[in-house]
């Protein structure tokens, strides 16, 4: 039987697969994004058999930062960049939400996921006890969402090699030392093997 903290301790159905920030524009200044997207692929892959909920959580790029919040000349920065780009502002094509899919938009002034509009409404709707994270970036939007989601209440497992950051260093601190005391962390092969 699982320890109560460990993600096969619900029930797939009340699971789901948070699939966090994989705009083009993020994954192409990453140096693992490409690997990460490959494993955030196989885990929707997973997630899906296994009778999961997948949700992807993104960034609205057309949203202006309040001049207020420390990064607002970054992301404002980013938003005008974007407006000229938004072929950049998408997910990876790969990875790009399908039609039983969620999508759940939040300003650039929330780093974490669970700001999404909706989105913790939507997990309450469905009863969603457990959620599994991929994405990008370790030191932004999976920390962040990580800390905020068990302090919420969720059981919460982060998968490392379906996350990355700008930072090799920091993404390994993040995930062996930062995470480990709210969250689960395993690497992709290791929860492919979970089964219900």
């Amino acid at each position: 039987m699982a320890p109560p903290f460990h993600p096969l301790a619900v029930p797939a159905k009340k699971t789901a697969l948070l699939i966090l920030d994989l705009h083009k524009f993020i994954i192409s200044h990453n140096p693992t994004g490409e690997s990460v997207v490959l494993n955030a692929v196989k885990l929707r892959a997973w997630a899906k058999a296994q009778g999961m909920l997948v949700a992807h959580c993104l960034i609205d790029f057309k949203a202006t930062t309040p001049e207020n919040r420390k990064m607002a000349a970054r992301f404002n920065g980013v938003r005008d960049e974007m407006g000229s780009a938004p072929d950049k502002s998408g997910e990876d094509e790969r990875i790009a939400a399908i039609a039983d899919e969620y999508v759940f938009w939040r300003p650039p002034s929330h780093i974490s996921a669970m700001g999404s509009y909706g989105l913790k409404d939507w997990l309450a709707e469905h009863d969603i006890q457990s959620l599994v994270l991929v994405g990008l970036s370790s030191s932004g939007c999976v920390i962040n969402t990580t800390k905020g989601a068990a302090d919420a209440g969720w059981i919460v497992t982060v998968v490392e090699d379906a996350c990355g950051d700008k930072s090799p260093e920091a993404h390994e601190v993040i995930m062996s030392k930062l995470l480990v005391g709210q969250a689960n962390v395993f690497k992709t092969e290791e929860v492919e093997r979970f089964t219900w």
